[in-house]
């Protein structure tokens, strides 16, 4: 009996002893799991309910736009006040510069008027300072002789902003003003004539859309959206040029890029010369107008073409002239836009 005794009572030992290390490991695990939700892991699981960071954003577009507007509007404020400006009106000019700038004024000021800026760019950014560079073109009224020059100058100037508050860094400089940008290739190859598929219909919808004759639905596909302008702003509308991405102009293909240069007339007197960039479908054998795009159709990759002639398209290809209709034009009966 005292061996079973003494077996039992070693058994109960050993799990005492098995327990206690099974509860020490068991605080152990608990410490390491707190500690890592409080470093690590409480993060982790607060960012999975929580909104990603925020990236560029319409607000911080918002925000550079209305500091351009600012440096745009003081810029012109202080241009336009400098060159008006005549002696004894110093005050006026330290409003925008300081009084380190020397400035020598005219026994009168200028005549200036209509301020209009030309080119701005932000040039540098620094801790919470932002400098613009703001181009303005003024138009500047000088006597010759019993003649008036009422000609245009651009004159630049730097605005430092800090928190909205802007300053001049120094006086203004009269420069050349911004050149011309590059042509843009077109990508229309084609010039097409005016019993061309292509020319037929957009010269019909033109019609119908600047001077309201006709039923523009008959030009344009269902549900186009596309409605003739009201009031009618022209009384006639003369087709000019009609070009096309589609070196068959309609004859074949199921959809075609048009740039159409119209001569509109208002009770007989001429107009200047519109042009409308077209994105035109066939179905069932038939062209209508899609849309009346905003941008005309470029060449892609972009390329800076060479100065066009009048009348010229820009298109980096060989244009391509279609001598006749290879088919007539099929205008569609009138649906419900």
């Amino acid at each position: 009996m005292s061996v079973t005794s003494g077996r039992r009572a070693d058994s109960g030992a050993v799990l005492l002893r098995r327990m206690a290390a099974r509860r020490r490991r068991d605080n152990m695990v608990v410490v390491i799991l707190a500690t890592l939700a409080v470093f690590g892991g409480g993060h982790a699981i607060l960012d999975a309910f929580s909104d990603p960071p925020p990236g560029p954003s319409e607000n911080s577009t918002v925000s550079l736009i209305g500091r351009s507007q600012l440096a745009e509007s003081f810029a012109r404020d202080f241009i336009v006040t400098y060159l008006s400006a005549s002696a004894g009106q110093q005050d006026r000019i330290h409003e925008f510069v300081g009084s380190a700038q020397q400035a020598t004024l005219p026994t009168a000021g200028r005549p200036v008027s209509d301020p209009s800026v030309v080119y701005v760019s932000r040039e540098l950014t620094s801790g919470g300072v932002d400098v613009w560079g703001v181009t303005v073109s003024v138009r500047i009224t000088r006597r010759i002789g019993a003649a008036a020059d009422d000609s245009r100058q651009c004159y630049q100037v730097s605005v430092a902003m800090v928190e909205g508050r802007m300053r001049a860094l120094s006086l203004p400089a009269a420069v050349e003003p911004p050149g011309h940008g590059p042509d843009l290739a077109l990508n229309y190859g084609a010039t097409c004539a005016a019993d061309t598929p292509l020319a037929q219909v957009a010269a019909g919808f033109l019609q119908a859309l600047l001077t309201g004759t006709g039923d523009i639905a008959r030009y344009t596909v269902p549900a186009s959206g596309i409605a003739a302008l009201r009031p009618a702003p022209f009384t006639s509308a003369d087709t000019a040029v009609v070009n096309a991405d589609d070196a068959t102009c309609g004859a074949s293909g199921s959809t075609a890029r048009v740039l159409v240069s119209v001569n509109p007339k208002l009770d007989g007197a001429g107009t200047p010369t519109l042009a409308y960039p077209l994105t035109m479908l066939r179905e069932a054998g038939q062209w209508q107008v899609k849309s009346v795009d905003s941008v005309p159709a470029l060449h892609l990759p972009l390329t800076a073409g060479a100065a066009q002639s009048p009348g010229g398209t820009g298109a980096p290809t060989t244009t391509t002239t279609a001598k006749g209709p290879a088919s007539a034009a099929q205008v569609p009966q009138a649906t419900q836009n």
